[in-house]
């Protein structure tokens, strides 16, 4: 049984019920603290500081590494932080901890913090990122050939164009504040079509649901693994492809007068932490570079969220028991370094 079969068996029905047995059967949850803390955790006093953000797989990971941080001993407190800010709370000290960050779309300034060590690299997250434009079955009836040339677009701009957009198309971005790479992309590109930001993952996810029912073409900024691919069917829009320096060298690409005139990297997914925990929690750092969760794990979480609903620290929980010999692996490994 899946989490999402789960999710109607179980956590809708008896929602408190299931919290219940799941804090009993593995000793912490909403207790708080672990029936197994092991002896001198914490090393030092005060919370380890996790960053989470407004989106469903990073606070899924998120909470995962909190519970298995309490169940060895430690107080975990999480504190809400933007994408691009919490590499420089890591920096300041006001985070510990992160689970996801994206090669392919990082903040202005994240490389000299970790070149310089004020931020720790902790290792990847073991599932692949990808970052890309997608095109809906309906995009793909009105604008033939999409799903193999983007610069079919430019013949089909009246499809995607809205009252807001007109005569322009329009492309449905991510968040503001997640980044605005795609305006730069597609000004190089010279594309006649307006980004509009999405007002958050939820937002993003329901203008994509509201297009398969209206039956309405969209072009729309998303990531792999999601939940989302396993309702609709969304195909790449293969842009010209990425080559080093293409983002900062008008020389690199397509456009010789401009940056952004490529694809998206492939994305390295990986995990950074504050020098201090390293130092002040070692176990705890241990464990977060030991920490990770597949692909499949990740887009089967995020499908339960995103379409059946409920507080994500259910699914959490769930996941948490299910997977006791997975994330124990990552605790022995710890102890036995310490």
């Amino acid at each position: 049984m899946n989490i999402t079969e789960k999710h109607d068996n179980q956590i809708n029905p008896r929602r408190n019920l299931v919290r219940m047995a799941v804090a009993a059967i593995i000793g912490f949850g909403l207790s708080g603290q672990a029936a197994n803390a092991v002896e001198g955790i914490p090393e030092n006093e005060g919370a380890i500081k996790i960053a989470v953000a407004d989106n469903t797989g990073q606070l899924f990971q998120a909470y995962v590494l909190g519970q298995v941080l309490q169940s060895v001993g430690y107080e975990v407190e999480y504190v809400a932080a933007g994408y691009y800010p919490q590499v420089q709370g890591l920096a300041d000290g006001d985070l510990h901890m992160t689970t996801s960050l994206w090669s392919s779309n990082m903040g202005e300034g994240w490389m000299n913090l970790f070149e310089t060590g004020q931020v720790l690299d902790a290792g990847e997250t073991h599932h692949a990122g990808v970052e890309a434009w997608y095109a809906n079955d309906k995009a793909l009836e009105v604008c033939p050939g999409l799903d193999k040339n983007w610069e079919v677009l430019n013949n089909c701009v009246e499809a995607f164009a809205t009252a807001e957009t007109f005569p322009q198309g329009r492309f449905l971005d991510y968040p503001i504040e997640w980044g605005d790479s795609n305006q730069k992309r597609i000004a190089a590109l010279n594309l006649p079509f307006v980004s509009q930001p999405s007002g958050s993952e939820g937002a993003l996810i329901s203008e994509i649901n509201a297009a398969e029912d209206r039956e309405e073409p969209l072009i729309v900024q998303f990531w792999s693994p999601h939940g989302i691919f396993a309702d609709v069917n969304l195909t790449p829009v293969p842009l010209p492809a990425y080559a080093e320096g293409c983002n900062t060298d008008p020389a690199v690409g397509v456009n010789p007068d401009a940056t952004y005139d490529c694809d998206w990297a492939p994305a390295r997914v990986w995990k950074g932490a504050w020098p201090g925990v390293e130092t002040n929690y070692p176990l705890a750092y241990r464990i977060l570079q030991n920490f990770e969760v597949t692909g499949p794990e990740m887009a089967q979480v995020m499908k339960a969220v995103d379409t059946l609903g409920g507080e994500i620290q259910e699914y959490v929980d769930v996941w948490v028991v299910d997977n006791k010999d997975h994330w124990q692996g990552w605790v022995d490994d710890a102890l036995a370094n310490r």
